[in-house]
């Protein structure tokens, strides 16, 4: 297990470096806040047979006050070698964490390289919270990765927080006749050894771990230059569904332009969907890559509002993060509210009527829900998806659709890269709404029960 660890580190940290600063968060055992992870490079070799990973993670660690441990989450992989500035350092693992030792501590503000070599084969990390699990999953002919919320710790090391976002760089080995998929752009596939390629991806974020993703397995690339703004399209489907895939996902450029209108340039230099050769359920937004099932693929379009909405999450949740999984609503709010706008602008309902048929269902339901405090077990309930895109709409009723595309592209360019929370949100929208808001988001953020939507005023539809 590497160096001794001397007792004297494990007390010198206690509890109160864990809960700095963290006592309100949502999943207050994951993350550290005593340091900050500005680059991740991730060499990863996957063994098909075994489902066996080799990796190497370097990290640059940038510490925000006076650091003797690293504390970083891992789960049920074994470290066999951790080094820091080249030197080999003590290590513990316990609880799902990684402990590294530094001697002597690292004052604030000075950035040091961190080395970890790891093996073993992931699996999903549990989250009896969610009564789910997340993170690394074996497919029929590969693996995939769909770690929201808590599941990056499944397949590297990582401080795991919402606002720790970095640059990311993927090198992935695998037998010839595999694909790779990951964020950012594909640099490089180049033949080593017998039989084996290694996959570069580099993407400069920055990113939150649970939106960084790979997916091993057989894939049909398809690119398309000269997208709005300039942005790559790239798409990865199994050769089977190709077709079906093709036109499901054809709009994607649509899309771009509809979104672009709305909330502003796209924040990123590519996009794309990877299609997974297996059923998966509700798809995931990573960064730059959305991760999809094979049962998101009909041929039809019958899920192209799930299409629009991890696309839209690449401007809200991805680009402009989340403080805290409590504020979830404010990525969940704009990407269910994208799915009306594109629905409309394709002939389909109006956003207000969409608004008002959702209501309607909603007011059935006794129990309600608090938008902007749910529980850990409420966050991915559908009630809370709905409830969030009616605040907006209702937003949108009271202060008009100039006022209210221009606040949704200002809290984008505000957090491009960082992270709000509902408090930031507010206050943003009480200087574009003024005191005709009043006591809006109180009565729409804080009450179980439902209000009525405002009137709909004359909106000239864009």
């Amino acid at each position: 297990m590497g160096t001794t660890w001397p007792c004297r580190w494990c007390s010198r940290q206690g509890g109160r470096a864990m809960m700095r600063g963290r006592a309100s968060r949502c999943f207050p055992r994951h993350g550290d806040d005593d340091y900050r992870v500005q680059r991740y490079h991730l060499c990863l070799e996957w063994k098909p047979g075994s489902g066996r990973l080799l990796g190497t993670a370097r990290l640059t660690v940038l510490p925000l006050a006076r650091l003797s441990v690293v504390r970083l989450d891992l789960s049920r992989l074994d470290v066999t070698d951790v080094w820091v500035a080249g030197t080999p350092v003590a290590y513990r693992q316990r609880k799902k964490k990684l402990l590294v030792a530094l001697e002597p501590a690292l004052p604030p503000d000075c950035a040091a390289g961190l080395v970890v070599r790891y093996r073993g084969v992931p699996r999903p990390v549990g989250m009896p919270e969610l009564e789910d699990d997340a993170g690394w999953y074996g497919t029929p002919d590969g693996v995939r990765v769909t770690a929201e919320p808590l599941g990056a710790p499944s397949w590297f090391p990582c401080n795991d927080r919402l606002d720790d976002k970095a640059s990311y760089r993927f090198e992935v080995t695998v037998p010839d006749g595999y694909q790779v998929c990951a964020n950012g752009r594909l640099l490089s596939r180049r033949t080593v050894g017998r039989r084996r390629r290694v996959w570069v991806y580099e993407h400069t974020g920055p990113m939150a771990p649970y939106l960084a993703t790979v997916a091993v397995g057989h894939f049909t690339f398809q690119e398309q230059a000269g997208g709005p703004s300039g942005v790559l399209l790239r798409n990865a489907f199994p050769a089977r569904l190709l077709e079906r895939a093709a036109f499901d996902f054809g709009r994607q450029s649509q899309m771009l332009r509809l979104f672009e209108s709305r909330f502003g340039r796209y924040p990123f230099h590519e996009y794309g969907a990877m299609v997974v050769d297996t059923p998966i359920g509700d798809p995931l937004e990573a960064q730059t890559f959305s991760v999809f099932g094979s049962d998101r693929v009909d041929g039809k379009r019958g899920f192209e509002d799930e299409v629009a909405h991890e696309l839209a999450h690449q401007w809200f949740g991805n680009s402009a993060g989340i403080a805290d999984w409590r504020d979830i609503w404010l990525k969940e709010g704009p990407a269910t509210y994208a799915e009306w706008l594109w629905e409309q602008a394709c002939g389909g309902p109006t956003a207000d009527a969409r608004a008002r048929e959702e209501a309607a269902e909603l007011r059935k339901d006794t129990g309600g829900i608090v938008v902007a405090h749910p529980a850990p077990g409420e966050l991915y309930d559908e009630r809370l998806y709905m409830r969030s895109a009616l605040v907006l709409h209702a937003l949108r009723m009271k202060i008009g659709d100039g006022h209210f595309f221009a606040l949704l592209a200002e809290w984008h360019r505000t957090y491009s890269g960082k992270c709000g929370g509902t408090g930031d949100f507010v206050t943003l929208a009480r200087q574009a709404g003024g005191d005709a808001l009043g006591g809006f988001f109180d009565e729409w953020l804080y009450h179980r029960s439902l209000p009525e939507l405002p009137a709909l005023p004359t909106l000239p539809e864009r």
